[in-house]
């Protein structure tokens, strides 16, 4: 299930079971110090394929780091399992803390996101936290992380892999670029055929579509050859995906402006249930109810941004979120 695909680097694809993702890239670099990025849920099925490539690549775990480019339970569920085998735990502060606060279901981040979700007017859908993706598979415990900054570097075999910072996805998304091979392990913050979800995670982070789009900028300055994303197919022309994302983003801030055109005020699971999504299901009923938690939160996102660029303006209503055209 793993192949070389540049000197020493390997790719593993880690099946995500009824998830949409459908599977984590998890890249292994060999070297006489090795390093794993990512690791796949917190399932036994992910923990063998994980386990049983670093066998038989020949790899100690005791020789090994792991760098957790975010938060999310794809990327993480594994690392306190990797540790147990002597492997070293590297992460930024920011997602790092926000990891910290999530392993159980009144953990500070759970409650926050149940807290955003009546923000949202999500209630009428009634959702159950135990049906979240990142809760269902999050890591039970999380191993002592070693805190990167951006800058900190990695030397394995051939490369130099610097930490950058690429907020947007998540609070504290980090990624590596070997900037003498114009290598890019990107984490989620730039996928091929499928956009990483931008959601809003409260004020803290203020306008994360805005962040994100501002760190998309950031790549298209790099000089890259290769960019080793997180999910599907690699991408072949960093710019062009860029341009694409930057669109697809363009596009839904219209929608988000044309639905509250056309409604008056309106709360954020009102404009979800108005904009388009790439899904199976007939309408905002049949929508799946894992995926509510993201869609509005991306919803959220595109209003937040739209209210920093002065379109739009937002009211609390008994604790409910609404939004409207500026005057």
């Amino acid at each position: 299930m793993y192949k070389e695909i540049y000197p020493h680097i390997f790719l593993l694809e880690i099946p995500l079971r009824n998830n949409p993702l459908k599977a984590l890239n998890c890249y292994i670099i060999k070297g006489e110090e090795s390093l794993v990025i990512d690791t796949g849920f917190d399932t036994e099925e992910n923990r063998d394929i994980l386990l049983g490539a670093l066998k038989d690549l020949s790899i100690d775990p005791k020789k090994t780091s792991l760098f957790l480019t975010h938060l999310h339970s794809d990327h993480t569920g594994l690392a306190a399992y990797l540790a147990e085998e002597g492997v070293k735990v590297y992460m930024g502060a920011i997602d790092g803390k926000i990891l910290m606060e999530s392993a159980h279901e009144d953990s500070p981040h759970w409650m926050k996101i149940k807290r955003l979700a009546e923000l949202q007017g999500l209630a009428p859908d009634n959702l159950n936290i135990q049906d979240h993706p990142g809760f269902r598979f999050r890591p039970k415990s999380v191993p002592q992380l070693h805190i990167t900054k951006e800058g900190h570097l990695f030397n394995i075999a051939e490369y130099t892999l610097k930490v950058i910072d690429l907020p947007g996805h998540t609070p504290g998304l980090q990624a590596l670029y070997d900037e003498e091979k114009g290598l890019l392990f990107s984490g989620d913050h730039i996928l091929m055929t499928i956009t990483p979800n931008i959601t809003y995670w409260g004020e803290e982070m203020g306008d994360s579509l805005g962040i994100y789009l501002r760190n998309l900028d950031v790549v298209e300055g790099l000089e890259l050859k290769q960019i080793f994303s997180s999910h599907r197919q690699l991408p072949e022309n960093h710019k062009e995906r860029i341009e694409e994302l930057k669109n697809h983003h363009a596009h839904r801030l219209q929608e988000s402006l044309d639905i509250l055109r056309k409604n008056g005020p309106s709360t954020v699971r009102e404009v979800t249930k108005g904009l388009q999504w790439d899904i199976r299901a007939k309408d905002w009923n049949d929508f799946p109810s894992s995926q509510k938690w993201f869609a509005a939160g991306e919803a959220h996102a595109h209003l937040r941004h739209l209210e920093e660029l002065g379109k739009v303006k937002s009211e609390s209503r008994e604790g409910i979120l609404y939004y409207s055209l500026k005057d």
